[in-house]
């Protein structure tokens, strides 16, 4: 039996494997997972509008693996936002696909890295190794989210603030590292052109 949601009795398909948490397409209602048990945060208010041609339901390929997507984070700066599209693949892996000033990026968790520098220490020109992979920071901003839809890995709820640092290497390489005041995650992903991904599904916007 898939579970439904404990406020309105929704379907709540939770596809992803390594979904922590979803919002209702429904009632809005913010649901956490454990284990078997869901358990409601309070309601999502209405994303704030954009101008992406993504949505949750599109569907692309990357390299040979086929993807889905299947929630969104809005994540706010004091200079402007973006949009942080959760991708669930064919193979069973998650990822990540951003689009930011016309920019899409790509990139996955690395959930075995461990060696996170202090945060003090992460400032612009501070250099950290991730594999065999030497990157450079670029920025360090405050940032905010601003809204989530669909089911997403960790507990992204409107005002959740982190310390998000960019880095960049060699080619189109980068990858990001996110700080809260109890979690810590690393992406390591590649800047791509949207063609490569073969979109389908997508929302008209003018202009694209």
């Amino acid at each position: 039996m898939k579970p439904s949601c404990p406020s309105c009795g929704a379907e709540v398909p939770f596809k992803s494997r390594f979904a922590f948490m979803a919002v209702c397409n429904y009632c809005k209602s913010t649901i956490v997972r454990h284990d078997k048990d869901l358990e409601i945060l309070g309601k999502m208010s209405e994303m704030p509008p954009d101008m992406s041609p993504i949505q949750i339901g599109t569907t692309g390929i990357l390299g040979k693996d086929k993807f889905e997507i299947v929630g969104r984070q809005r994540i706010g700066y004091e200079n402007g936002s973006w949009n942080e599209w959760y991708m669930l693949f064919q193979s069973g892996k998650d990822g990540w696909l951003a689009d930011a000033q016309g920019f899409i990026m790509v990139s996955f968790e690395d959930r075995e890295f461990n060696n996170y520098p202090a945060l003090g220490k992460l400032v612009p020109g501070a250099i950290i190794t991730v594999g065999k992979t030497e990157y450079t920071a670029d920025d360090v901003k405050q940032v905010t989210c601003k809204g989530s839809e669909g089911e997403l890995p960790f507990k992204c709820i409107v005002g959740r603030k982190s310390t998000s640092i960019d880095f960049h290497s060699t080619g189109s390489k980068f990858c990001n590292i996110d700080y809260t005041h109890d979690e810590k995650h690393i992406f390591v992903g590649k800047y791509i052109d949207i063609e490569e991904l073969k979109l389908e599904n997508q929302r008209q916007v003018e202009g694209w």
